[in-house]
């Protein structure tokens, strides 16, 4: 065991104490924000009410005010430098968020800067041995050996899925609920490859303290909207995906888990035939005279997951993200399915 409390109640304080702090924080963010003139017009509303922006920064000091505690409660230096790599990664990731959110970084250059988000992980990991390992693990074929490239790549990985979770984020819940239900089900793939909760497992705290968070900004996001992520609240929880699916050895798995954020983005960055600011691009949607949300028709605009969920007629925005929800589910059952096959192919299921 590689922690100075049970298993069981660090688990539970992993999830409670970034639900606390959001819990408290979020409200006075809200206040501030508003206050400050720090809001966003939700469009997709007939009244185009004002939110609070920026609801991501609460998501971010929770984690890294949980992570300084957690530290203390670890006792073993990898669990300690893993934290400490989960944090300094979002750390860096929202940060980023934040200067776009205020100064609105080019389409190419916030990408750019989100490969280094990856530096946290790398740096640990040349500290550390154990802190990720460089050997994904997959289905019918058992553990590989990729070492260079896994290092060449790592830094896409952190990129990849925080731009992918700042292009679905663009309804009310839309972020939380997707990223909860990823979340859970790696909760539950990462059981199945590496065993019962008997075993501490860093990895299920991260995953924890995710969750946590996430509920608490989930009331304030889902519709009708409060609170908006912000690019400091999208760029961070994808970041946190990357970096669990990095830290945890459940690369494949979170990948297949997170198949809608991925389409979404490659058929975004495929049509208009590069990295562009939404606000350079032209509208996949539009409101009908009803408020609700349909295809414009325009050949122009980028393909994006809510064009293709309402080419059948408009749907109001409850609507489409549920269906966001439920492709993410299916996604979710296949990831589990894929954990099965990489725990039998590791010989752990007879």
């Amino acid at each position: 065991m590689a922690a100075i409390i049970p298993n069981f109640v660090f688990y539970i304080l992993a999830f409670l104490i970034p639900l606390i702090i959001s819990g408290v924080g979020m409200p006075l963010l809200k206040r501030l924000m508003l206050k400050k003139g720090k809001y966003g017009i939700d469009v997709h509303k007939k009244e185009k009410p004002k939110v609070a922006e920026m609801g991501g920064i609460m998501i971010l000091l929770s984690i890294v005010l949980t992570t300084i505690i957690l530290i203390f409660l670890v006792d073993t230096n990898l669990e300690k430098m893993v934290l400490g790599a989960f944090a300094l990664t979002l750390l860096v990731a929202g940060v980023i968020g934040i200067i776009d959110d205020f100064y609105r970084l080019s389409g190419i250059l916030k990408p750019v800067l989100l490969l280094i988000a990856s530096a946290p992980i790398i740096i640990m990991g040349l500290i550390q041995s154990g802190v990720f390992v460089p050997n994904p693990q997959l289905p019918l074929i058992g553990e590989t050996n990729l070492t260079i490239v896994y290092w060449i790549l790592l830094p896409f990985v952190i990129t990849v899925t925080s731009n992918a979770a700042n292009m679905l984020d663009v309804f009310n819940g839309s972020l939380a609920t997707t990223s909860m239900i990823v979340l859970f089900f790696t909760f539950f793939t990462n059981m199945i490859i590496k065993g019962d909760l008997q075993t501490f497992d860093i990895t299920y705290v991260l995953i924890l303290m995710m969750i946590g968070t996430l509920v608490i900004f989930w009331t304030y996001n889902k519709y009708p909207a409060k609170v908006f992520a912000g690019d400091t609240g999208s760029l961070t929880v994808g970041a946190a995906l990357g970096a669990i699916a990095i830290l945890g050895r459940l690369e494949v798995v979170v990948i297949i888990a997170m198949i809608p954020f991925i389409m979404n983005g490659f058929g975004i960055i495929s049509s208009v035939r590069g990295l562009f600011e939404r606000s350079e691009m032209a509208r996949p949607t539009r409101m009908t005279k009803d408020w609700k949300i349909a295809s414009t028709g325009n050949s122009k605009a980028p393909i994006t997951l809510v064009g293709l969920i309402v080419q059948d007629g408009p749907l109001n925005e409850k609507d489409v993200v549920k269906a966001f929800n439920i492709l993410t589910i299916v996604s979710g059952i296949f990831a589990l399915l894929i954990a099965v096959l990489i725990r039998i192919t590791l010989g752990g299921i007879s």
